[in-house]
């Protein structure tokens, strides 16, 4: 992460500026959601809603850490914590995602034909959220070892 104060504030107020811009979109969900009646288009819309609401907080999360971290990278592991037992725990959460992955993808493989656009739509961002959770342990893994 970069070491100078001033670029870390530069992109701690790009990640806020970014986050106003999805409080905006947000608003826009919402009202669609509104006008959508309780019909499964809702249902969808509803999740993205749930997932843009998680990206708003993500941003000014990562400002706030933006600036309040030296921008040292530091130790992953805390002091008397043990890096094999971490690895573990991580590897274990990484065999977790791929059997979601998985199951996901065969479910959805058996829907094929049924026209289950709406399940095989959630099906697809369970696989890709378990995915994205994949890849982030790989990052803590990384952490970890050094």
């Amino acid at each position: 992460m970069a070491q100078n104060p001033e670029r870390r504030e530069s992109l701690a107020a790009t990640f806020e500026r970014h986050a106003e811009e999805e409080g905006k979109i947000l608003a826009q969900y919402r009202t669609l959601v509104e006008k959508l009646g309780d019909g499964p288009a809702r249902f969808l819309i509803k999740l993205i809603l749930t997932e843009e609401e998680l990206h708003h907080e993500l941003l000014r999360a990562t400002a706030k850490w933006l600036r309040e971290h030296s921008g040292a990278d530091g130790n992953a592991i805390p002091p008397g914590a043990s890096a094999e037992e971490l690895l573990r725990r991580t590897e274990q959460l990484q065999h977790h995602e791929k059997e979601t992955i998985e199951a996901c993808r065969s479910l959805r493989s058996d829907l094929s034909g049924t026209g289950g656009e709406l399940l095989s739509s959630v099906l697809d961002i369970m696989a890709m959220d378990s995915e994205k959770h994949h890849r982030l342990l790989t990052a803590v893994q990384k952490m970890i070892k050094g």
